[in-house]
């Protein structure tokens, strides 16, 4: 089910002292999934997916979310009001990849993460494949 589908963008500057997701402008669509329904006793370990692929508007924006990924999940995360550690993050590519974040440590009250990406697997593709035919 498809809970959000929006373009996130940014420009790169810190505004309110908050760190930007990174410090180049970038945009990317978004769609946020809710994986599985209500009727179902099936639950997920990640019950929730966040797509999104590159909306490049112009050539300066377009910053990769492939290292800066965890800022755009925490960003997200917090906007959305949804638990990060539940949510497969699945950038629309060639391949189609997904980001595994696992919180490390923290220094001074910030997480740092240890970030790998994966190709997607078909079970996974199943699961959101009906809710990204026009994305």
């Amino acid at each position: 089910m498809i809970l959000h589908d929006f373009t996130y963008e940014w420009d790169g500057k810190s505004h309110s002292g908050k760190k930007p997701i990174s410090w180049w402008p970038g945009s990317y669509r978004v769609r946020i999934l809710k994986l599985g329904d209500e009727t179902s006793s099936v639950q997920y370990l990640f019950p929730f997916a966040v797509v999104f692929r590159s909306a490049k508007t112009n050539a300066v924006m377009n910053t990769s979310l492939e290292n800066y990924i965890h800022n755009f999940a925490e960003k997200i995360s917090r906007e959305y009001s949804i638990d990060m550690a539940k949510v497969m993050w699945v950038k629309m590519d060639d391949p189609v990849m997904v980001a595994h974040l696992t919180p490390d440590r923290k220094l001074s009250g910030a997480p740092l993460y240890t970030i790998s990406w994966r190709p997607v697997r078909p079970n996974e593709m199943a699961v959101i494949a009906p809710d990204i035919t026009d994305f």
